[in-house]
């Protein structure tokens, strides 16, 4: 297949073609409205696809469209052109519509950023940071990366309403889902990775996706068979991915949905408490279930009581990040095994298994090693912030969309507790910045 690709001609024909379609699109965008917006949805379907769950779809070619591939050490020449080429035909067919949809974005950026001005400042350090790492040039290009994730998620979340947003979500997941199904990439253990290449990170999102299917067949009586068909396949992939957190955080979802029916009928202030209460209940609930009932942990959810190694090496992480502790080592400054000893995160072992963790298994300490503790700071007074705000649009919108925000900050808070995927260009992170920017223009709109 190869050899006829390099063939003169025949590519030739690829790139006529794709011209051709390229040209007709843009005409229909430009002349139907209703086929614009599929049109956009489909892109940045494209895009959550590629970067799903914290490693990505590790399937072709979406595992080349992925925004982090520009920032990598290996990247080849063809596939950044190749990438800059097709996003940049994707942002040429939507170009009638985006000179519409984009005259507010600067608006919507505002009333964000003064919405969560801690968010606000968080970007400024993602952004400068490459003047304190000692990688500038790996800052730059990790920094400008994330940046790029959270540009599109912003226009997305100011596009967008969540009633628009909750059926695009659960799409994208299912294709992630069905395609794990086929290529279920299971280990030695039986234990499957799907698409997304770590058993931990595909059973977390299996998690979400039974249960925005769950809650889609609850309040759906329509579409409920179909969906509790499509809930159960999702379950089926939390359990063939072997994850205890993952199975702990499927009863921690539920029970929040079933939640959110007694949260509307409280006061705000009570509201607030009463999720801020389940939130700290659900982090007890997880630590005893996982870290503390030797029975369950070494048995039924199949782990070691050091939460295989991770207390080991989280107090040399911490260590690491006091020598840096207000603004961190820069991004994707402090994991970089090929610098050999000059790396910052030289060192850090499992002493009995000499295991060196490529990340901190916890997205809260991988977000202070790049950015410090102010960072970190910075992004619990914003995440503070968004349960106030979505405790607010509980009150006043219709569920099951009303509780996606509250939905979203459990699930972020949930899965970063012993894996990573908070802060980067994941799924994770494109929700967390759509969730921040719909409930910020929501609330403000409602006042």
């Amino acid at each position: 297949m190869k050899e006829i690709i390099r063939e003169p001609l025949f590519l030739l024909i690829l790139v006529a073609i794709a011209v051709i379609v390229m040209m007709l699109m843009y005409q229909a965008v430009a002349r139907d409205q209703k086929f614009g917006i599929k049109v956009e949805k489909f892109f940045g379907g494209i895009l959550l696809f590629a970067i799903s769950g914290a490693t990505g779809a590790g399937v072709m070619p979406f595992s080349k469209l992925h925004p982090a591939v520009m920032a990598g050490r290996d990247t080849t020449m063809p596939t950044v052109v190749g990438q800059i080429v097709i996003y940049g035909a994707f942002l040429f067919i939507l170009s009638p519509r985006l000179r519409s949809t984009l005259k507010d974005y600067l608006k919507a950026l505002l009333i964000t950023m003064t919405s969560d001005p801690s968010l606000a400042v968080l970007l400024f350090m993602i952004s400068f940071s490459v003047l304190w790492s000692d990688s500038t040039d790996v800052s730059l290009k990790n920094g400008l990366v994330i940046l790029e994730t959270t540009f599109i998620a912003i226009y997305i979340g100011k596009q967008y309403s969540w009633q628009e947003l909750y059926p695009w979500w659960r799409t994208v997941n299912l294709f992630v889902l069905l395609w794990s199904l086929v290529k279920t990439n299971g280990d030695a253990a039986g234990c499957w990775n799907g698409i997304l290449g770590h058993k931990n990170q595909f059973s977390f999102f299996m998690a979400q996706t039974s249960v925005l299917w769950f809650l889609f067949a609850f309040y759906s009586p329509k579409n409920r068979r179909l969906a509790i068909v499509f809930g159960l396949l999702a379950s089926l992939g939390v359990q063939k991915g072997c994850s205890g957190a993952s199975r702990i955080l499927v009863v921690i979802l539920l029970g929040l949905c079933f939640y959110f029916s007694v949260i509307k009928k409280l006061p705000v202030q009570w509201a607030v408490v009463s999720v801020i209460l389940f939130l700290i209940i659900s982090i007890g609930l997880a630590i005893v279930v996982i870290n503390n009932l030797e029975a369950i942990v070494v048995g039924g959810l199949q782990k070691d009581m050091t939460l295989t190694g991770r207390t080991e090496f989280w107090p040399q992480i911490v260590e690491k990040i006091n020598e840096r502790p207000v603004f961190g080592y820069g991004v994707a400054g402090f994991w970089q095994p090929w610098r050999g000893l000059e790396n910052p995160a030289h060192g850090i072992i499992i002493v009995k298994s000499q295991f060196v963790p490529p990340h901190s298994h916890n997205g809260f300490l991988d977000l202070a090693c790049d950015l410090g503790w102010g960072g970190l700071i910075l992004f619990v007074l914003s995440f503070l912030n968004n349960i106030v705000k979505g405790v607010v649009y509980l009150t006043r919108a219709r569920l099951p969309e009303a509780g996606l925000p509250l939905f979203i900050l459990t699930y972020t808070l949930m899965t970063n507790l012993t894996e990573t995927g908070l802060f980067g260009s994941t799924s994770v992170w494109f929700w967390y910045i759509v969730m921040s920017v719909r409930l910020s223009l929501d609330v403000s709109e409602k006042s």
